[in-house]
């Protein structure tokens, strides 16, 4: 998976603008993939260039143009090609547990405000997640599963931080 995979996804759906895949990726897919805007347009720019999509100019009023961008059938059979090629291993990445890993080279103390700033960004995950589910509550199946898979990852991380946070406090307290 790449970007290019991501960004197909969204388009064979509907013509968007680079603006319109953003929004999509953080309104829907970015607690399991996330792009800037850095990644989004060199993407399509070079989709564009192997003719993956195309980019139609929309002429607005007061405003600068918009560029949408439509996948071709080339754009089409990549992405048929990407969704029937062998899935690859999930691999997460993360900071917090890096460092929690050689917790021993630092403080109690450090790794308390490490899981208390985690327990802050995985709240704020799971109440966006949360408001999202509100906001579509007829979402299609395949994407409600992404979202309650988010959901349920994040509820997790809230439980095995308090988990831990609860056992640092009680070695503290000794």
């Amino acid at each position: 998976m790449n970007i290019q995979d991501v960004i197909l996804g969204f388009i064979y759906e509907e013509p968007m603008s680079g603006y319109d895949i953003k929004q999509m990726m953080e309104n829907s897919v970015s607690y399991f993939f996330d792009a800037s805007f850095g990644a989004i347009y060199p993407a399509l720019r070079k989709m564009e260039k192997e003719g993956l999509v195309e980019k139609r100019v929309i002429q607005q009023d007061g405003k600068p143009n918009k560029n949408l961008f439509v996948i071709t059938e080339s754009g089409k059979e990549q992405f048929q090609h990407y969704l029937n090629s062998p899935i690859n291993p999930t691999i997460t990445r993360s900071d917090i547990l890096i460092r929690i890993f050689f917790g021993r080279f630092t403080t109690k103390e450090k790794i308390q405000r490490w899981l208390e700033e985690e327990r802050e960004k995985s709240q704020a995950m799971l109440d966006n997640l949360n408001r999202i589910a509100e906001m579509y509550p007829d979402m299609e199946q395949h994407k409600r599963f992404t979202l309650e898979f988010g959901i349920r990852q994040a509820k997790m991380t809230l439980g095995m931080v308090a988990e831990e946070l609860k056992k640092l406090n009680q070695q503290q307290g000794e």
